[in-house]
């Protein structure tokens, strides 16, 4: 279940764009620089602007769900800056498995 977490906060992160929580930093992008040549550092095109996040994440934070499933997503959320925290490795699994594709197709 940890892997899953850990696989659910990389992938999630990155696509947020959540600074400092991202695999997506300079160092990867400097290698991909040496390797095709680009002089600029460009934004990857599968990221979400902070409208689009604060979007995903109010959409979380309206969720309701049947008793036992999953904790309550909504203490997890801060939309002011389009994150999300101290999830449990459970509810990492269900939103990766059940969530993430509805979450994504809303925007």
């Amino acid at each position: 279940m940890y892997i899953k977490k850990n696989v659910f906060d990389n992938i999630f992160n990155t696509v947020m764009y959540i600074k400092n929580k991202s695999k997506d930093n300079i160092k990867a992008r400097m290698e991909l620089k040496e390797i095709c040549r680009r002089f600029l550092k460009a934004k990857a095109p599968f990221t979400l602007i902070l409208n689009q996040r604060r979007s995903v994440c109010e959409w979380v934070k309206s969720l309701r769900l049947l008793d036992g499933y999953s904790s309550n997503l909504s203490r997890c959320v801060d939309v002011r800056t389009g994150r999300l925290f101290g999830m449990k490795s459970h509810d990492c699994n269900i939103f990766m498995q059940c969530l993430i594709s509805i979450a994504f197709s809303y925007l």
